[in-house]
C-alpha cells in the first residue's frame, strides 16, 4: 500500500507542474521584477519538495482527515476561491477581512476576537503593501482610500 506522504506528493507534483506551465505561459519579459519570475521559482520549489517527499516519505504513518475536518477544508477552500473572484470588485480590505473571519471561525477562534482581528490585520496589510511598499491592492468599494 502506498504511504500517505507519497499520495500527497503525487497530487502536489501534478499541481506544481500545472502551476509551472501556467506561470511559464504568462505573457511578460523574463525580468526578476515582473509577474513571471516569482511564480516560476515557487513552482520549481514546489516540484522539488514534492519529489523529495515522493522518494523519501517520512517514517510516521498519517491518517487522512475525518469528515468534520474535510468540511473545514472544503469551507476554507471555498472561501479562498470566492475571495479570489471578488477581490477586484469588492476590494482588498473587505474581502480579506471576510476571508480571515471565515478562516478564524472555521478553526474555532474565540468569537469576540474574530471581527477586530480580521479588520485590524486587513487594514494593516493594506497600509503596508499598498501605501508603504507601493504595491497596488484593489480598493474596490472603498475607492476613497
Amino acid at each position: 500500500m502506498i504511504k500517505s506522504d507519497r499520495k500527497y506528493a503525487l497530487v502536489m507534483l501534478l499541481l506544481s507542474i500545472t502551476y509551472a506551465v501556467s506561470a511559464y505561459t504568462l505573457d511578460t519579459d523574463f525580468d526578476p521584477t515582473n509577474e513571471k519570475f516569482y511564480p516560476l521559482v515557487l513552482s520549481l520549489l514546489m516540484i522539488l519538495s514534492s519529489l523529495v517527499l515522493l522518494f523519501f516519505p517520512s517514517a510516521h504513518t498519517a491518517t487522512w482527515p475525518n469528515w468534520q475536518n474535510w468540511q473545514k477544508i472544503a469551507l476554507t477552500f471555498s472561501a479562498i476561491l470566492v475571495y479570489s473572484l471578488i477581490l477586484h470588485k469588492v476590494g482588498f480590505i473587505i474581502s480579506a477581512s471576510v476571508l480571515m473571519a471565515i478562516c478564524m471561525w472555521v478553526f474555532n477562534a474565540e468569537k469576540r476576537w474574530i471581527l477586530p482581528t480580521s479588520l485590524i490585520t486587513s487594514v494593516s496589510f493594506y497600509l503596508v503593501f499598498d501605501r508603504l511598499l507601493g504595491l497596488n491592492l484593489p480598493a474596490g468599494l472603498l475607492g476613497f482610500l
